[in-house]
């Protein structure tokens, strides 16, 4: 029989939420991309926005593919800087934060939580900047958003064309070329303040500067300071076996959570002839941020949270890239190659961990088992210091036909090299340094992780579409790939006889391989009702690299293997009242077979192990419009919804199995999955004085989600919603502006932390915000 509490469990409270009169702001405000121009009051329509999503440019109302865009227009007109931002406006998207730079992101439903660990599964949602993916291990890049053409994001799984990790979809970050057409500039600056935290301010530029007739240089720079809002406040630990006491007096700090970001972006271009472009480039980013991004409302107050130790983050990274565009008679030839370098040090409160197990795991330091110079025990509090160095080369080569042939096609190969450095080190300042203790004699470690992962991918692919009649096409695409995981390296305790035996970096415990490889593929028809509606339906095949389990106890962790995403979809691509509404949607189900699902279980191994559990399915649908609705007027409204859930009874390890112990049932919701996304946007123009002026708002919606797979162990975090509004005026190339976002001041529960057995943080999002802003462009 299934169990009746399969959805059950506690929920996160309402303290956690700053409620606001929502329901009198949204009476006023839809906003959305910009309306056409007042000169257009005869005849105007929605803009045509040109996609990539089948790495052809094409109109995205011709694209039989889920694709959302937020164009430049929208970008600036939403003032979005970074991932925090935008991703507000993707409600295909759902994801999970704890601090900038350290995001997991959900696409369709598939989530199940057991991601974001360094030695674990891939993203299920491919992340890609321009033509090169930038997806990472355990958290996506926060790519500062300025001078970007476009943010699509492709719902469903697209195996076919991008390959690992576009399981649910693919994120894409466009940026502007160089154009030697001629020159071009501006910069933007604001200052702002967050209720409840510090002041902060941001300073952007870009030039367009032509070479010559065949040859640009595009130049893009910013800068970022973000104000904190996050209080930590004094506080004690006792811990238990050895009563020894803790204050974190010399770190309380108010606002302590602020991020500077400063970065730049270059990029050549030069027509070799009428034929062959070339475009090397290189993007840097610097990102520091202080302090933490979660809070314990109902015990220690609204933003108010508590660390014994020093809480940053420094994260650097540097992606240089090359893209050759050509012709060979008429088919196009497309060369896109990059190499990123990632370096992120950093440093996290331990403190709660030591407390919660002193004196229950004794092998690993948290009761007496390590004492002071004077023979008593050793304050066990502790903080994780890390430095993690990831490199990713990728290279892509690819031949397509004549975009207007009636038999069109690509074929390419792909190559990445994939490279995760990782040394962390638990770190309890008063444990002895000697050779008995420590795995690295003269540091007061805890427990080391210093490992070294490697993912390799090799594919080659195509699609080839045809048109059966004028109206109706057909496409058919095929991925055939080969992969590799690795990891090699150390764990271990203080304590451990192996580390009091032999160096231990010298002669790692952990040297493990495992290789995959398989086929992806996709089909798809489409059929044009007119020049104006398009209706399709798809069966696509997404997939995610499977990897080798770390297990320091005598039970040996098998490897876990490739999951699968089967999607089956209808959806259609519409514009009516001559080009002034557009409406796309889809409807879809998904089954996603095999997944992996990683969890901490101290009878098997105490690290995070991955296993593939069975199968979920969901079912939902996604929708976007657009209406201009005058010439001074564009309204839009995009959302998704999302029914996903475990589709047989999930046992976490076989002693649950034969005692009948359900982890989670079939039936329960995976987790961090809000079966209702929407987004609403509205923007009018109208005139102050002589000076066009315009008003705009936006609204966005997150439903209700669960933070954990299994049944006893998880949270509901309640929905949320979030207002911005703006209002400006633009001159002669200039534009200024005052905005107010999260106007209601509304908290929400991105993730409620269980893990966290003592302090239970719960992060949340910015308090309201107000600013100004200026811009000019020459």
């Amino acid at each position: 029989m299934r169990s009746s509490n399969k959805n059950k469990g506690p929920t996160v409270t309402t303290a956690w939420r700053r409620k606001g009169g929502f329901a009198a702001l949204m009476a006023s405000t839809l906003i959305l991309p910009h309306a056409a121009n007042a000169a257009d009051a005869e005849d105007y329509e929605l803009e045509e926005i040109v996609v990539t999503a089948t790495k052809r440019a094409s109109n995205l109302q011709d694209v039989p593919v889920a694709v959302q865009a937020l164009t430049s227009k929208t970008l600036e007109d939403l003032n979005i800087k970074g991932f925090d931002d935008y991703i507000n406006f993707l409600p295909t998207v759902s994801y999970v934060s704890f601090a900038p730079g350290l995001a997991q992101v959900y696409m369709r439903g598939i989530s199940s939580g057991g991601d974001g660990v360094h030695s674990g599964s891939q993203p299920s949602v491919a992340v890609y900047l321009d033509e090169q993916p930038i997806t990472t291990i355990n958290n996506v890049l926060d790519v500062h958003v300025y001078d970007v053409a476009r943010i699509e994001t492709l719902a469903g799984p697209q195996g076919t064309l991008f390959g690992s990790s576009s399981q649910a979809g693919t994120m894409r970050i466009i940026t502007n070329q160089p154009d030697p057409s001629g020159f071009a500039g501006g910069y933007d600056i604001s200052l702002n303040k967050v209720e409840h935290g510090e002041a902060g301010y941001s300073a952007e530029a870009f030039v367009n500067a032509p070479l010559s007739d065949t040859a640009a240089l595009r130049v893009v720079g910013w800068y970022e300071d973000e104000g904190g809002y996050i209080d930590n406040v004094y506080g004690e630990r006792q811990y238990a076996a050895s009563g020894i006491e803790v204050d974190n007096a010399d770190y309380v700090e108010d606002d302590f959570n602020d991020v500077r970001t400063a970065g730049m972006r270059a990029l050549l271009k030069v027509d070799l002839n009428d034929s062959w472009t070339v475009t090397p480039g290189v993007t840097y980013q610097n990102q520091k941020s202080r302090g933490s991004w979660a809070h314990r409302p109902d015990d220690l107050g609204d933003l108010k949270f508590r660390t014994f130790g020093d809480e940053f983050a420094n994260d650097e990274w540097i992606q240089g890239t090359l893209t050759i565009n050509g012709k060979i008679g008429d088919i196009d030839v497309v060369y896109a190659g990059a190499y990123l370098d990632r370096d992120n040090e950093s440093s996290t409160d331990y403190s709660w961990y030591a407390e919660y197990w002193e004196g229950l795991l004794a092998d690993y330091g948290y009761d007496c088992l390590y004492y002071d110079e004077l023979g008593g025990c050793a304050d066990p509090t502790q903080h994780i210091t890390g430095d993690e160095k990831f490199k990713r080369q990728s290279h892509e080569l690819r031949l397509s036909s004549p975009g207007d042939s009636r038999l069109r096609w690509i074929a390419g190969a792909f190559y990445q090299d994939q490279e995760h450095d990782f040394d962390l080190r638990w770190v309890a300042p008063d444990v002895p340094t000697g050779e008995d203790y420590s795995p690295v004699p003269g540091e007061p470690l805890v427990w080391i992780t210093k490992q070294v992962r490697k993912d390799k991918d090799r594919a080659v692919f195509g699609e080839v579409s045809y048109d059966l009649t004028d109206q109706l096409s057909a496409t058919a695409g095929l991925r055939l790939y080969k992969l590799k995981n690795s990891l090699v390296g150390y764990y271990g305790s203080a304590s451990s006889t192996y580390c009091a035996a032999q160096p231990c970096l010298d002669h790692p415990n952990l040297d493990k391989a495992t290789k995959d490889d398989g086929a992806t593929y996709k089909f798809n028809l489409s059929y044009k009702i007119d020049d104006d509606k398009m209706v399709y339906a798809t069966y696509s095949k997404g997939f995610r690299p499977g990897g080798v389990n770390r297990a320091l106890t005598g039970v040996v962790a098998p490897a876990y293997e490739q999951d699968f995403v089967y999607n089956y979809e209808l959806g259609w691509k519409t514009s009516f009242l001559n080009r002034r509404l557009r409406f796309n949607g889809a409807v879809y189900m998904l089954d996603w077979k095999n997944f992996q699902y990683s969890f901490l279980d101290f009878s098997i191994s105490p690290l995070t192990l991955i296993t593939n559990v069975g199968q979920a399915r969901t079912k939902g649908f996604e929708f976007d419009t657009v209406f201009a609705a005058t010439e001074r007027l564009t309204l839009s409204l995009s959302g998704s919804y999302n029914d996903a859930k475990l589709q047989e009874d999930y046992y976490q390890d076989d002693d649950d199995l034969q005692n009948g112990v359900v982890s989670a049932p079939d039936g329960t919701r995976m987790p961090f999955v809000p079966k209702l996304k929407l987004t609403a946007t509205a923007r009018y123009s109208f005139e102050i004085g002589s000076l066009p002026a315009y008003f705009q708002g936006s609204w966005s919606h997150t439903g209700e989600s669960w933070n954990n797979l299994k049944v006893a162990d998880r949270v509901l975090q309640p929905s949320y919603d979030l207002v911005n509004m703006a209002i400006g005026v633009e001159g002669d190339g200039w534009t200024a502006e005052i905005f107010a976002d999260n106007v209601t001041d509304e908290r929400a529960v991105i993730y409620a932390d269980q893990n966290n057995f003592v302090d239970f943080p719960v992060y949340t999002n910015r308090p309201r915000r107000f600013g100004i802003r200026f811009g000019q462009r020459f």
